[in-house]
C-alpha cells in the first residue's frame, strides 16, 4: 500500500466525520498501515503516544491494534510477544558495554542495557 501519513490522517478525519455514534470502523489496509508506521516509530525509540499523535488516532486505538497484531492469528505473520520487542544499539554510544535499548509494542522503553541484561529481560518476557 503506497500511502502517506498525511493521506492516512485525511482518511481518519473523513471516517470520524461520517460516523453517527461510536468509534469509526477502519478497513484492514488502514489498520495495517498504522501498525507498520507505529512499529517504525517504536523502533526509533519513540512512544505509542507519539505514533498515535502523528497518525491522528487515539493512543488506546493504536495500542489495541498493535496488541491484536502481536497475537497469533493477528495482522503480523507469526505473531507472539517477543517478535514485537525491538532491541537496538545506540549509534552514538560507540563500544559502550551498556548501549542496548529495548522497546515494547506498548511503547515502554528500557535503555542502558548490556547484552546479558537484554537477554535476561527477553527470557522473562517469553
Amino acid at each position: 500500500m503506497a500511502m502517506t501519513v498525511a493521506e492516512f490522517r485525511r482518511e481518519v478525519e473523513r471516517r470520524r466525520g461520517a460516523r453517527r455514534r461510536g468509534a469509526p470502523r477502519y478497513p484492514a489496509e488502514l489498520v495495517a498501515f498504522a501498525v507498520q508506521r507505529a512499529r517504525s516509530v517504536l523502533a526509533a525509540g519513540r512512544s505509542v503516544n507519539a505514533a498515535a499523535t502523528e497518525l491522528g488516532l487515539s493512543s488506546m486505538t493504536l495500542s489495541a491494534w498493535l496488541s491484536r497484531s502481536a497475537r497469533p492469528g493477528g495482522a503480523s505473520p507469526g505473531g507472539g510477544r517477543l517478535r514485537e520487542v525491538v532491541v537496538s544499539a545506540s549509534p552514538s554510544s560507540g563500544v559502550s558495554e551498556h548501549a542496548l535499548t529495548m522497546t515494547t509494542p506498548s511503547g515502554h522503553v528500557v535503555s542502558g542495557l548490556c547484552v546479558v541484561q537484554a537477554a535476561a529481560l527477553l527470557r522473562a518476557l517469553s
